[in-house]
C-alpha cells in the first residue's frame, strides 16, 4: 500500500511504503518518485487542522436515537460554517463514547482536486494525527516528524498543532505523555509542565493503518455519495413507476374477473338457447346439427307450400263475398285467419260454402266492429 502525506501551506510532499517517510521537494518531484507504483491503491493524509473534532458522552441508545441527522448538530456550536456546508463523521466507541468530526464539504473537494494530477488511486483521506501511535489511557503522543506537530490524545482524537506550550496549557497535568522528535524548545515547553514520571521519550517508526478504507474518519466521497442526488432521483422514479404498475395490475385485474363473469353469463345464456333448441340431449355432432336443421328446414318448407295452396283456394271465395282478412295465421296445418264482414249471416254462408268444396271450416267468436262485424274462422 502506498501512502501520501499532504504538505501544509508551502510545505513539502511526504510517501512511504509502510516505512519511513520519504520527502518530495515539489508535487511533480513526488509524481517522479513514485512512477514505479503508478496506478496502485493509496491511503492519503491531510493535515488535521482541517477538522473539528469533538468526543461526547453518549450511550449507544443515545446515539442511535440522536441518527446521522441529530449527531450532526452536536458539532454546531465548534464550528463556524454551517452544518450544511460540512461533511460529518461519527464513530461510536464502548461503554459511552461518541467521536464526531467535522470538515468543510469546499476543503475536501480542493484535496480532491489536488490529488486529481497524481497517477494512483486513492482509496481512503485520513487526517494526519493518525499516523502517530494510538495512546494508552490518559496519555497524549506528541511527535514532530519532519518539522511537522501533531498530538494525538486518544485513538479517535488528535491536532496538528503549532505552539505547543499554549496547548500544553489546556491540557490535564495529571496526563502522561509519549514524545518524539521535538525541537529544544518544544521539550522545555514539556518538561516544564510534567513531571519525570509522567513522560517518556520513544523512537517514532510510522505503521501501516489496517482497513483505512473503511475507516469512520475517511472522508474521501464514495461512489454512492456522489450519486446521492442522481439516485435519489432515480429511487421516487423507480418508486412512482411500481405503483403505476400495481394500479395498472389492479386494474387489469378487476377487468379480468368482470369479463370473466360476463363471458361466463354468456355461456350460461348459450347453453339455455341451446337446450330451448335443441333439448337437454347432451352432446350434438355436427351430423346431428345438419339432420336436426335440414329435418326443420323440409318441414317450414312443406308447411309454407300448404299454406300457399290452401289460401290460393280461399281467397277467391273470399273476393266473391267481398270479406276482408284483417290477420292470417297459419300453423299446425291450420289456417285462421280473421275476417271482416258487412254480417254474420255472411260469414256463415263463408263457413257453408268452404265445408261444401271440401274444407273443413268452422266460425269462431264473432264480435261487432262499428257497421261490420269481425269472427274468427278456422279452415283446414
Amino acid at each position: 500500500m502506498l501512502y501520501l502525506w499532504m504538505p501544509e501551506a508551502n510545505g513539502v510532499w511526504q510517501w512511504s511504503k509502510g516505512e519511513n517517510w520519504v520527502q518530495a521537494s515539489s508535487l511533480e518531484q513526488l509524481i517522479q518518485d513514485i512512477k514505479p507504483f503508478q496506478g496502485e491503491e493509496a491511503v492519503v493524509f491531510f493535515p488535521s487542522r482541517e477538522v473539528q473534532i469533538l468526543q461526547q458522552n453518549l450511550t449507544k441508545q443515545q446515539y442511535k436515537q440522536l441518527g446521522v441527522e441529530g449527531v450532526k448538530y452536536l458539532l454546531e456550536e465548534f464550528v463556524i460554517l454551517p452544518i450544511d456546508q460540512m461533511k460529518i463523521f461519527s464513530h461510536f466507541n464502548q461503554p459511552d463514547l461518541v467521536s464526531v468530526l467535522g470538515i468543510a464539504h469546499a476543503n475536501v473537494l480542493t484535496m480532491q482536486h489536488s490529488l486529481s494530477l497524481i497517477p494512483i488511486k486513492i482509496i481512503s483521506l485520513l487526517p494526519d494525527f493518525l499516523i502517530l501511535p494510538i495512546p494508552l489511557p490518559n496519555q497524549t503522543v506528541l511527535a514532530n516528524v519532519h518539522g511537522r506537530l501533531l498530538v494525538r490524545e486518544n485513538e479517535w482524537k488528535g491536532n496538528s498543532i503549532d505552539d505547543l506550550a499554549l496547548y500544553l496549557e489546556f491540557e490535564n497535568p495529571e496526563r502522561n505523555y509519549f514524545y518524539t522528535g521535538l525541537t529544544d524548545e518544544q521539550v522545555e515547553s514539556l518538561f516544564a509542565i510534567s513531571t519525570t514520571d509522567r513522560r517518556e521519550a520513544f523512537s517514532y517508526q510510522f505503521k501501516e493503518i489496517k482497513q483505512a478504507k473503511s475507516h469512520p474518519y475517511n472522508v474521501l466521497p464514495k461512489a454512492k455519495s456522489e450519486n446521492t442526488g442522481l439516485s435519489g432521483y432515480w429511487k421516487a422514479c423507480i418508486a412512482v413507476f411500481v405503483v403505476l404498475l400495481l394500479v395498472q395490475f389492479s386494474y387489469d385485474l378487476l377487468r379480468y374477473v368482470k369479463l370473466k363473469n360476463i363471458g361466463n353469463q354468456t355461456a350460461d345464456l348459450a347453453i339455455n338457447q341451446y337446450k330451448t333448441w335443441f333439448g337437454a340431449n347432451g352432446q350434438v355432432t355436427e351430423q346431428d346439427l345438419k339432420n336436426q336443421f335440414q329435418g326443420r328446414l323440409n318441414a317450414n318448407q312443406s308447411a309454407n307450400t300448404q299454406a300457399i295452396q290452401l289460401l290460393s283456394r280461399v281467397g277467391p271465395i273470399l273476393m266473391q263475398q267481398h270479406i276482408i282478412a284483417n290477420q292470417v295465421n297459419y300453423e299446425s296445418s291450420i289456417l285462421n285467419m280473421t275476417l271482416q264482414a258487412k254480417s254474420s249471416d255472411v260469414l256463415q254462408a263463408l263457413v257453408q260454402q268452404l265445408n261444401q268444396q271440401g274444407f273443413k271450416a268452422e266460425l269462431g267468436n264473432v264480435q261487432t266492429q262499428g257497421a261490420n262485424v269481425v269472427g274468427l274462422v278456422k279452415i283446414q
